[in-house]
């Protein structure tokens, strides 16, 4: 039944990605906070499970399956959920030989089946093994929507035809209910934008008229195997940057933007060692101290620098926009990953007191983990006392 080809994909698909890497870590699949969107196109085959039903999945094969198509919307709230509306349709086949009770009967079933419904996505990767780049994703979703039907049951030895509508023992068969679609799938990189997915999904219809025959099942379901194609967009830009041992900025347009509109900013390369700041020769400007304009360091430093850390993780962060928001900054943040931790930093500074006036800025704002740290080519060092004068 497809009930259980669904949780026995479940286990192989999960066992199948936990190890496999991803290609960028600002790709949609495996990141999803950072593209907001999704759109996929998916086509397939229907088999239909009922009351004018026998065979399993791989015998309806032969005879049973009808194509069928749809498409879908995806809005992602974070890299493990989202929420999704979609639309499907297809057609209905199916041959039923043998009652319930065991008679033998030949009952034919043939149609078109649509229906609409909203769905709650899950990224079981993530909801399992923390958030982390990979090219497979395997996902599960659940929904709620209406469904519709025009079909036909035909009793082949007697000749009698039924249609969606027309009254059975004196009860005017439905043509229309409330439909459950619950889905296991598979969702394979292509690139920044694209991906390939393979789902099974089942529509549990809240009805047993789809078929207008009651023999043992008291829900109708069609069970969709699709392959679909998706993309994947911002609503917003964001700087896709490459995943580089050692320390970067990693930050928007709109940020860099507003860097190059500044008086004087140190340009660094933090791919390379040793980190030298090359500045521009315009006479600089006493800058703020806030998370916005970074103090510039005075005379050579020899690759030292101080900053405020913010946050440390064993895994990186999907999104450094959504670390921003979450901590209400707006200028860049700084990744270093070093002794197996991710730490996250913000600020440039020549000296402790400015970076300690600048941590407790942060302190009051709610950020109570703020505290300074100091970095020399580009590895953390041990902020001793010599360092604080």
């Amino acid at each position: 039944m497809p009930r259980s080809y669904l949780f026995i994909s479940l286990a192989i698909l999960l066992m199948l990605s936990e190890g496999v890497s991803g290609q960028s870590p600002t790709f949609s699949t495996k990141d999803n906070s950072s593209h907001d969107w999704q759109f996929n196109y998916h086509i397939g085959f229907t088999q239909y499970y009922g009351d004018a039903s026998n065979n399993g999945y791989f015998k309806k094969m032969s005879g049973e399956s009808a194509f069928g198509t749809g498409m879908m919307a995806r809005k992602f709230l974070t890299p493990t959920f989202a929420l999704g509306a979609g639309f499907y349709y297809t057609s209905i086949k199916s041959h039923k030989q043998k009652a319930a009770t065991g008679a033998v009967v030949d009952f034919e079933l043939s149609g078109k089946y649509y229906d609409g419904s909203v769905h709650l996505y899950v990224d079981l990767n993530n909801l399992f093994w923390g958030e982390a780049p990979r090219n497979i994703s395997v996902y599960s979703t659940i929904g709620l929507g209406y469904s519709g039907w025009n079909t036909q049951l035909t009793d082949l030895l007697s000749g009698l035809v039924i249609n969606s509508g027309d009254a059975v023992n004196g009860t005017t068969t439905k043509k229309s209910g409330v439909v459950v679609p619950i889905g296991l799938g598979v969702n394979y990189l292509l690139g920044n934008n694209w991906a390939l997915n393979f789902e099974g999904n089942l529509h549990t219809v809240l009805s047993d008229d789809v078929d207008m025959w009651a023999d043992g099942f008291k829900y109708d379901q069609p069970f969709y195997t699709q392959i679909g194609i998706s993309y994947y967009f911002d609503s917003r830009d964001k700087q896709k940057t490459l995943k580089t041992k050692g320390e970067r900025p990693r930050v928007s347009d709109a940020v860099i933007q507003s860097q190059k509109n500044m008086d004087q900013i140190p340009l660094y390369d933090y791919r390379k060692q040793p980190v030298k700041p090359v500045v521009k020769t315009i006479k600089p400007t006493a800058p703020e101290v806030n998370d916005q304009a970074t103090v510039l360091p005075s005379g050579n430093l020899k690759g030292m620098v101080y900053r405020v850390q913010i946050l440390a993780k064993n895994q990186s962060v999907r999104s450094l926009d959504g670390l921003k928001k979450k901590f209400g900054l707006s200028g860049e943040i700084f990744e270093n990953f070093q002794d197996g931790i991710y730490r996250y930093s913000v600020g440039s500074f020549s000296n402790y007191q400015q970076a300690l006036i600048y941590s407790q800025e942060l302190k009051q704002r709610g950020i109570s983990d703020a505290f300074v740290v100091v970095y020399q080519d580009n590895k953390r060092i041990k902020l001793t006392d010599n360092l604080k004068k």
